[in-house]
């Protein structure tokens, strides 16, 4: 009987890999002593997955090896993963030693909090959330202990035009990437999500040999699908995928899903909200915890091509044309898209150079 069920099983994940890539197993947080084959990925499609989400991150997720598989690529991951992770956590843990409160956001916040190894989840950089109060005394502290601002290269020719956070602290070796945050994502969201809501229901957690504070579940949802909409669910939100479908399996009762309507209504990103939890919900994630209007699929071809790229793992680029079209039918209210222009083009006659 355990055999029959067994197979069923695994007929079910393969017959929705066909239609979904192989993100019923990247969303399915694999429990001991499951029985599930592991699948056979092209080489070209494995390689854009370890783009996407690291080669450790990966082996895990698929075959349940990347902490013991003996490859030099899955070994550099995790310690290039190991080194990011730790420096985050020394700047966030140094600003607390002298008394300045940050809420760490996105993967530090993510890779202490849901993975079953510190060290699997990749970052490119430690967002920390700060007050506008101590945001002078934290940039200060930094400058002191060897950080400074540094001019990174603009996502596009307008220059920075982000009003959520400063310009990259850095060392002089480049080894620190530290991405100071005045408000948890860029306008409009902080109309219903300000930094001060994120402070009062912030939680601490134990990373390292201490402690470090990250939102409570309700905004981590919040913000982990409003920072894919802005990405316009690109290659880079592959991670923020799997950190929603972790956090809706671990703590998707934890969630206030009335504060959460009320925020993103009032926060003006009720449809990329909507279509990010859609998109978890097609693509295998358990998704039970979600009411069912909010993860319902709009209609429209964008949504498809969205679930598309997903499933066969971005294998172009998106054309200029293809970004702007997603960033109107799917990924911001109408208004949000025009004022975003407007911004990028005032850009175009003065780049923005980015607050620091």
């Amino acid at each position: 009987m355990t055999d029959t069920v067994t197979g069923s099983a695994t007929a079910s994940m393969t017959a929705s890999m066909t239609a979904s890539g192989p993100w019923p197993l990247l969303l399915a947080e694999r429990q001991i002593g499951d029985q599930v084959d592991p699948p056979a990925m092209a080489p070209d499609l494995l390689a854009r997955l370890d783009g996407l989400i690291g080669p450790a991150l990966a082996r895990h997720l698929l075959y349940d090896s990347g902490l013991t598989l003996a490859d030099s690529a899955v070994t550099q991951s995790r310690l290039l993963n190991r080194f990011r992770r730790a420096d985050g956590l020394h700047w966030a843990q140094h600003a607390a030693a002298h008394g300045i409160k940050v809420v760490c956001l996105k993967g530090l916040a993510a890779t202490h909090l849901l993975y079953s190894n510190v060290d699997l989840r990749t970052m490119s950089d430690a967002d920390l959330l700060v007050a506008a109060a101590d945001q002078d005394r934290l940039v200060a502290l930094y400058r002191s202990a060897g950080l400074d601002f540094y001019q990174a290269e603009p996502r596009g020719p307008w220059g920075h035009i982000s009003d959520a956070s400063m310009l990259p602290l850095t060392g002089a070796d480049g080894a620190s990437n530290v991405d100071l945050h005045i408000h948890p994502d860029a306008w409009p969201l902080h109309l219903g999500l300000s930094s001060r809501d994120v402070f009062a229901a912030a939680r601490a957690i134990a990373a390292g040999d201490g402690q470090i504070l990250i939102p409570c579940s309700t905004h981590m949802l919040l913000l982990t699908a409003s920072h894919a909409a802005r990405d316009l669910f690109g290659p880079s939100t592959a991670k923020s995928l799997i950190d929603a479908a972790l956090l809706l399996r671990q703590e998707g009762g934890a969630v206030d899903w009335r504060e959460f309507e009320d925020r993103l209504q009032a926060g003006r990103v009720g449809k990329p909200v909507r279509a990010f939890l859609a998109i978890l919900d097609r693509l295998g994630a358990d998704t039970q915890a979600v009411p069912r209007a909010l993860k319902r699929a709009p209609a429209g071809a964008e949504f498809e091509r969205a679930v598309r790229d997903y499933a066969t793992l971005f294998p172009v680029d998106a054309s200029a044309l293809a970004k702007a079209r997603r960033e109107l039918l799917l990924c911001a209210e109408p208004s949000v898209a025009l004022r975003r222009n407007l911004r990028r083009l005032l850009g175009l006659l003065r780049p923005r150079r980015g607050p620091v």
